[in-house]
């Protein structure tokens, strides 16, 4: 009865030490863009409500350019206050938006539109509604950008 105890026990603590590990890495996650450093520009854009026509307006402009934002290694958050945090092409992600709201110091009930560099920095902030030309053209100004269109320009040669 001792060694069955003490197996239920050992299993217990084992599967708890699990579950702990996947939460802690689940919470590392919800808030952690690092993961897309070098790879992707992040363009965030918090609003208070899902209706927001700025950002209706932004998201259907860059539906119209999607071609554009590929060529630029661009990925879109929405981050609509009480809600998951939804990419541009509508894929729920297990980040946390308050989490990201406190991050770059948007309030709740602000609209703000963000742009990061590949290399992780603030890039463009605006809280007014911005063109995607205007977001390009920040992008296209950017000494890697420039980089990625010159070697584009060179492989087709």
């Amino acid at each position: 009865m001792i060694k069955i105890f003490s197996k239920l026990s050992i299993l217990s603590s084992l599967i708890l030490s699990i579950l702990v590990g996947f939460t802690h890495m689940a919470q590392a996650e919800e808030s952690d863009l690092n993961q897309f450093l070098w790879d992707n520009r992040l363009l965030l854009v918090f609003t208070p409500n899902i209706e927001d026509p700025r950002l209706g307006a932004l998201i259907k402009e860059l539906r119209q350019n999607t071609c554009g934002v590929q060529e630029r290694d661009m990925l879109v958050f929405q981050i609509v206050k009480d809600l998951n945090v939804l990419t541009f092409n509508d894929r729920i992600l297990p980040f946390d938006g308050q989490k990201l709201r406190e991050t770059y110091r948007v309030e709740n009930d602000t609209f703000a539109t963000i742009l990061i560099g590949k290399d992780g920095g603030e890039k463009l902030r605006s809280s007014k509604a911005i063109s995607v030309s205007n977001i390009f053209d920040e992008i296209d100004a950017m000494p890697m950008r420039q980089d990625e269109m010159e070697s584009r320009i060179n492989a087709c040669c």
